[in-house]
């Protein structure tokens, strides 16, 4: 499983859209990995999880993907970094006439009605076909089996993150997405208890700020949240949904991760699994 980090900052990026405060105004002048687009990966380069308002920005950004070629959309959830469904209109014929094939969205279906009311707005209806996703039901997805997974991050919405699994039976390799969440309720812990992870991806939207939002995880919270996590010897664990206001800039949080055998995710990152 070959896993990319289209983006791995916050709603606002890293330097933020409006904000220049110092840490913004030094993660420019540092540059490299301090500067993040938002959130979102992609799987073996058919599967894409989260479509973020930097999505055009991303296919410019790394012109070696074919980010035009994905098969498989999956949403987390519906707040505007992770679901900017106007960009489907621009699968249509009238802007992609060389598509051939529909996107697959895959979705709870709070989220596939959000997009459906879209869809009406449209000057031309691209080629969709939308999916619905059941928490803890697995599905095969493309080559993968995903399984979704209650978050804990909005108290209006089912928000979901997501369990991949490549192969079968012994030679299986699991890996976990968890952006968004805060703290996971006993339903996902329990269901997590029986699984061996290979790899995990956790977000880090609090970083060492004294927020007291409980829908995203701490620097502390997230290495408590990974040494609950039952993973297998040598497993990697990476941080995403980096934001300015948590207070770190990539080189201090990977100062203050190493010790918990934890990475900092970035832009253009890949790994495999």
């Amino acid at each position: 499983m070959r896993v990319f980090f289209l983006g791995s900052g916050a709603a606002e990026g890293f330097p933020a859209l409006f904000s220049r405060t110092p840490i913004n105004q030094e993660a420019l002048r540092r540059g490299g990995k301090n500067l993040r687009l938002r959130s979102g990966i992609l799987l073996d380069e058919t599967l894409r999880v989260d479509l973020c308002p930097d999505a055009l920005a991303q296919v410019h950004k790394y012109p070696e993907r074919d980010l035009t070629a994905i098969e498989h959309l999956l949403f987390t959830h519906t707040h505007d970094d992770h679901f900017a469904v106007r960009e489907l209109q621009y699968l249509s014929c009238n802007f992609a006439p060389d598509r051939e094939q529909p996107l697959q969205v895959w979705a709870t279906d709070y989220a596939l009605t959000k997009l459906q009311a879209q869809l009406e707005s449209f000057f031309e209806e691209p080629p969709l076909r939308c999916r619905p996703l059941t928490p803890f039901q697995e599905v095969p997805i493309g080559h993968l089996f995903v399984t979704p997974l209650t978050a804990h991050h909005k108290t209006d919405e089912l928000c979901l993150n997501y369990l991949f699994r490549e192969g079968q039976a012994e030679n299986a390799r699991y890996l976990l997405y968890a952006s968004d969440t805060g703290w996971y309720a006993p339903p996902t812990w329990e269901f997590l208890e029986g699984v061996s992870l290979d790899g995990a991806i956790i977000e880090c939207g609090k970083g060492i700020s004294a927020n007291p939002y409980d829908g995203h995880l701490s620097l502390e919270e997230c290495i408590a949240f990974k040494n609950k996590l039952r993973l297998a010897p040598g497993a990697p664990v990476y941080l995403t949904h980096i934001c300015h206001t948590g207070l770190l800039l990539h080189e201090e949080m990977e100062e203050r991760c190493e010790p918990h055998g934890i990475s900092v995710a970035y832009d253009g990152l890949e790994f495999v699994l």
